[in-house]
Parts: C-alpha cells; sequence; structure tokens
C-alpha cells in the first residue's frame, strides 16, 4: 500500500458536490476577477484570524513581499532564518531589503533570536515553521517593544501561540493558500493579514497595478490578485479548518505513541500551555544515521516521505554572494541533514499512520 506525503484526492472526493457547485457558481457569474466572493473570504478569514484586514494575492510569496514593499524596507536589514523555504528570502529581496540570517533553535526548529550577536535589524520576519507557533515576545526582549515584527504564517493556518492565532501578532502576516497547505487551494494564492489601515490600503493598491480606481495608478504596482475561483474555495475551506487540524493533531498523536520508544528518532516539538500547533508537517529527526538512504528505503517501501527543507538559505546558489554565504549555521546545517518529513493529511487513516510506523522502525533496525 503506497502512502504519499500529501493526498489532496481523498479531500476532493469527499467534498466534491460543494467544490463543484462552487465551481459551476463562480464560473456562471463570470465574475472571475475582484468578485464578490474575494471580499467574503476576506472578511471570513480576518474574522477568523482576529484582524481588521486580510487582502487576497496571488501566492504567499507575494503577500510577503508585498507586505515588506508597503512597509517599505528597501535597503533596510530585515531578519529571518536559516532553515525556511526560500520563498522567505526572496521576499526581503523582492521588496528592496537587505537579507539577513540568523540560526535556530535545535529543539523547535524556529528562529533563535540570542544567536544573532549583530546590531538590531530594521525588522524582523519569524517563520512558524511547520505550523509550530513561535512566540515572537522573544524578539520583542531581544530588540524592544518598538521593534517591526511580520510574520510568515505560509504554514501556520490556524496555529495558535498563547492565545492568538499566529499572523495576528506582528505588523502584518503572509498566508500561502498553495493546495497542499491546511487551508489550501485550487492553484497558487496567498493573503496578507494586518490590523494597520494604512498598510492595508497600500497593498490593495499594490497588488492592484498601483491604482485605487480603475486606470488610475498612484504609484508602481503589479498584477497579485487572488482569483474569485480561489477565493470561493478558500471561504468552504475555511469552515472545516478547525475540523481537518483537529484530525491532523490526533494524527500527530498517534505517531507520538508508536515512536516514542525509538531512540533513534527525535520526534517533533511539540506546543507550549495554551497554544496550538496544526501539524501542517510532522517532522522528525534521525540520530547518527544516513538520511537520505533511509528516506531512499522508505520510498521503495511505498512510504513517501520528504524534507522540508534539505538546502539551508545561505548554502543556496542564488545567494553565494551574499556576506552569509560564508558564516557558520551549525544549527541549522546540522538539521538540513537529519529531517525527515512523515506523511501527514487530515484524511489520513490509522492503519496507514501505523503502517508508517511499522515500515520505519523495522528499516532502522
Amino acid at each position: 500500500m503506497a502512502i504519499p506525503l500529501v493526498n489532496l484526492q481523498r479531500n476532493y472526493q469527499k467534498y466534491q458536490d460543494d467544490y463543484n457547485r462552487l465551481l459551476v457558481a463562480t464560473a456562471s457569474s463570470c465574475q472571475f476577477v475582484m468578485g464578490k466572493a474575494l471580499s467574503e473570504f476576506e472578511d471570513n478569514f480576518a474574522k477568523y484570524l482576529g484582524v481588521k484586514h486580510v487582502i487576497g494575492v496571488g501566492s504567499g510569496t507575494d503577500a510577503l513581499t508585498l507586505l515588506l514593499k508597503a512597509h517599505g524596507v528597501k535597503g533596510k536589514t530585515v531578519l529571518t532564518q536559516n532553515n525556511t523555504f526560500i520563498a522567505t528570502a526572496l521576499a526581503i529581496a523582492n521588496a528592496g531589503g537587505r537579507i539577513a540570517l540568523c540560526d535556530i533553535d535545535e529543539k523547535t526548529y524556529q528562529i533563535d533570536i540570542d544567536k544573532y550577536d549583530r546590531p538590531a535589524p530594521e525588522v524582523v520576519l519569524p517563520v512558524h515553521l511547520y505550523g509550530y507557533p513561535y512566540d515572537i515576545s522573544a524578539i520583542k526582549r531581544k530588540f524592544g517593544a518598538k521593534t517591526i515584527i511580520v510574520e510568515d504564517a505560509c504554514q501556520a493556518h490556524g496555529s495558535v501561540c498563547h492565545g492568538a492565532k499566529c499572523g495576528s501578532m506582528g505588523l502584518g502576516s503572509g498566508f500561502s493558500f498553495y493546495p497542499g497547505k491546511n487551508l489550501g487551494a485550487f492553484g497558487d494564492g496567498g493573503a496578507v493579514a494586518t490590523n494597520d489601515e494604512g498598510l492595508a490600503e497600500e497593498i490593495r493598491a499594490l497588488r492592484n497595478w498601483g491604482g485605487k480606481v480603475k486606470y488610475v495608478h498612484d504609484r508602481e504596482g503589479g498584477n497579485s490578485r487572488l482569483d474569485t475561483i480561489q477565493a470561493a474555495i478558500l471561504d468552504f475551506k475555511l469552515k472545516h479548518l478547525d475540523e481537518w487540524n483537529q484530525a491532523r493533531n490526533q494524527l500527530a498523536g498517534q505517531y507520538r505513541r508508536l515512536l516514542s520508544d525509538c531512540k533513534a528518532i527525535v520526534l517533533p516539538p511539540e506546543a507550549t500551555a495554551g497554544s496550538f500547533q496544526n501539524y501542517h508537517l510532522f517532522v522528525i529527526r534521525l540520530k547518527d544515521l544516513n538520511r537520505d538512504e533511509l528516506l531512499l528505503k522508505l520510498n521503495e517501501s511505498g512510504i513517501f516521505a520528504g524534507i522540508h527543507y534539505p538546502v539551508p538559505v545561505h548554502k543556496q546558489k542564488v545567494y553565494a554572494n551574499m556576506d552569509f554565504a560564508a558564516k557558520s549555521f551549525p544549527v541549522s546545517s546540522k538539521v538540513a541533514n537529519q529531517i525527515i518529513s512523515l506523511p501527514m493529511f487530515p484524511e489520513m487513516t490509522e492503519n496507514e499512520v501505523s503502517t508508517v510506523c511499522s515500515t520505519l522502525l523495522e528499516l532502522l533496525k
């Protein structure tokens, strides 16, 4: 029995009548761009997060880029973590900012702000990596209460940090609706969340060629709008997000029970009291083992695990000429060679989790 890392077909099959109804309704309305469903989803997602504004855009990368650009990071230093997906760093560069990297905490895989020993950056961009809720108060303790914090919440739909939804705690946040996310569209999509009225208005203009009125352009913007059909799908899925996240937590609990006695594995961190993680990914770490060899054997056995992410930002070829390329980031470099993402999706069965674990434990022998 093959078990994929993510299975989107099961979700579609379960809700296909609802999805097909929404697709037909949007097609028949012919409101393909900036239609009613977009504003409805933006309002509903804002209420869900507990923020004043959500602005739908073309992707999670665009969400972070436009947010940073609207804040005005051109020429300023933006600090983020070294083990994130490349889009986090690209957003800083695309907005004209200077990328600064920080190593991570080995237990949580989140930015370890105490490892940064340079002058305080103008903006800090933490990542709620794998859906684990990062406590941004650590940044404020390090750099002061007035520090500008922009959250990369692209993997954190529904995660909660001490009572606050991830994506609602900083100046603004970026979300991705890539199909494999906990809240995923039928294609690319993203959104910015913020409580800042001026920032929201600026992003609305930037996503729409730099203007509020058709054919009137006040600044140099671009075309990055969340399609109406994607918004309609996302608005339906939003109603099920907490249910699906709870299912992921139950699967994570089963993984923990079945793998807890294996000394060769480091299990993912658990959210602290008063917080909730959405388990976008279930990432284990191997001790003193050949990760790539084990991953190959898992795949050959029909367990299609993966790696998020095998190459840290400072080792990416695109940044080979940056000053941080020659620096040492020992924790993120170590972790990148040890991590494996096990299959995780809300429709996954207990039998499938048992099969993944039994296969993994057998291979580890």
